[in-house]
């Protein structure tokens, strides 16, 4: 069985568009949202209980989108902790997936999470599909951006992300179209299952003019056979099952 998730950061409110398009195909994702503004803007209160109403999932994003590892232990509590209360008291449910802003973590920040009372954490380590993975350390597929291959060597790097690169190098001949990728991460786990994780940011979609590409995909994701859609806390109940 392939279980397919979407995630996106930053609460930008054009994230209600991403969400009708997943909602019209079927599909869930996780939405992060930090209580400041990223850029230009902030889903609302109500906006938010809109996401909650068509199926999806908010997760926390910060107070103030900063690279945690940098941050002192009470400054790192207080990002963690403060975003994730502020949350749940504005939309009265509980908040426990969370996103390290830009995909900047360290052990010290998984640890911390932990004690923030955080079950899931994504990062931005990709071409992943393996059903078992840390919570806290959750890994995606593909991000929904065309980046140059030098930019995956990088990243690589960064991560030692080296069972990824080699997946996209072997299986995926280092294809960077992120249509093409999506369709051949999704074919090759079609025989023995697994997990597929999109993940993006919603202004990227309007600055890039990525939306038709974007429901391309959606509608690709929403027609496979033997899948389940769900949000990225739901994939965690999933495979602890």
């Amino acid at each position: 069985m392939t279980l397919v998730t979407t995630s996106w950061d930053d609460g930008h409110p054009l994230d209600l568009r991403v969400a009708s398009t997943l909602a019209r195909h079927g599909l869930r994702g996780t939405f992060y949202v930090p209580l400041r503004a990223v850029g230009d803007g902030l889903v609302s209160r109500s906006e938010m209980k809109e996401l909650i109403a068509m199926g999806m999932e908010i997760g926390s994003h910060t107070v103030t989108h900063p690279n945690l590892t940098r941050l002192r232990t009470a400054d790192l509590d207080r990002e963690l902790r403060d975003s994730r209360r502020a949350l749940e008291d504005l939309l009265g449910v509980e908040v426990s997936s969370f996103c390290y802003p830009g995909g900047k973590f360290n052990r010290a920040v998984t640890e911390r999470a932990a004690l923030a009372g955080y079950r899931l954490c994504r990062t931005t380590v990709d071409f992943q599909t393996r059903p078992v993975f840390d919570p806290l350390r959750m890994p995606v597929s593909l991000q929904l951006f065309p980046h140059p291959a030098a930019t995956y060597y990088l990243h690589t790097l960064r991560y030692g992300n080296w069972s990824g690169l080699l997946n996209w190098r072997r299986r995926f001949r280092g294809e960077t179209d992120p249509e093409r990728l999506a369709a051949g991460i999704t074919a090759a786990l079609q025989p023995k299952g697994g997990v597929f994780h999109l993940w993006g940011h919603s202004w990227e979609l309007e600055q890039l003019g990525l939306w038709r590409q974007f429901d391309r995909i959606a509608a690709w994701l929403g027609g496979l056979d033997n899948a389940v859609h769900l949000t990225n806390g739901g994939v965690l109940n999933a495979v602890r099952c």
